[in-house]
């Protein structure tokens, strides 16, 4: 026989349910429109976000959308980058103001203590913590995604994390998928000539958002995929 919990009503009445808690924290636009409408308005607050995909997927691009977009609306940013992929100039070029953005470069091993000790020194309202190309030769502890993800839950950080395959796991209150890009040219310019890259198109797919999980349902799972372009010219 089970018996139901009875609380005190002055105690129920101050619990907040998980999905509650979720809409209290809203999120922050990621600066791409279809992938905000993927996640239901963008980057959780206050909690992880996984970024996954092979290499050229365009897991950069997105990154710097989201760092340009948090600098526009005047909030603090940074980045833990262990694989050098960043380009200034490319970050420059995307709206990112490099005068502004606290830039960390570090070992692998490094990268989870130094996201860490940026986030609960408080202050920043975006960290995008990219853990490079290379699979970690062993898992990446549980104590450090717990640190992290009660450290964003105080601090009300956005932290986005990129990694070539998933690994933050049920820590992620997000997780996106990056299908690898197919190439776009230009029409060959006269008789003979090479044709000229245009850009990438890369598939993006919602495995998992703040309030719910990805469905298994087909009739359901367009809702959960879209496409990017990113161009030479952008």
């Amino acid at each position: 026989m089970s018996h139901a919990l009875k609380l005190d009503p002055e105690l129920a009445s101050r619990l907040v349910t998980a999905q509650r808690l979720e809409e209290r924290r809203g999120q922050r636009s990621s600066g791409l429109p279809a992938l905000d409408a993927l996640l239901g308005g963008g980057w959780p607050r206050g909690a992880l976000s996984e970024l996954s995909g092979r290499r050229s997927s365009g897991r950069t691009s997105v990154m710097l959308a989201a760092l340009a977009r948090a600098a526009r609306a005047g909030e603090a940013t940074a980045l833990v980058d262990t694989g050098g992929a960043l380009d200034p100039r490319a970050a420059a070029a995307c709206g990112v103001p490099l005068p502004r953005l606290l830039w960390i470069r570090c070992a692998p091993a490094q990268a989870l203590k130094a996201a860490d000790l940026v986030v609960n020194a408080g202050g920043f309202d975006v960290l995008a913590l990219d853990l490079g190309d290379a699979r970690p030769r062993a898992p990446i502890p549980t104590a450090a995604w717990v640190r992290l993800k009660h450290g964003a839950e105080r601090q009300g950080t956005s932290v986005l994390v990129l990694t070539p395959a998933r690994a933050v796991g049920a820590f992620a209150a997000a997780a996106v998928e990056l299908s690898a890009a197919a190439p776009r040219f230009f029409p060959a310019a006269g008789q003979g000539g090479p044709p000229l890259l245009d850009g990438a198109r890369v598939k993006i797919e919602c495995v998992r958002r703040a309030g719910r999980r990805a469905t298994d349902n087909p009739e359901e799972h367009h809702a959960s995929c879209a496409w990017l372009a990113f161009t030479c010219r952008s």
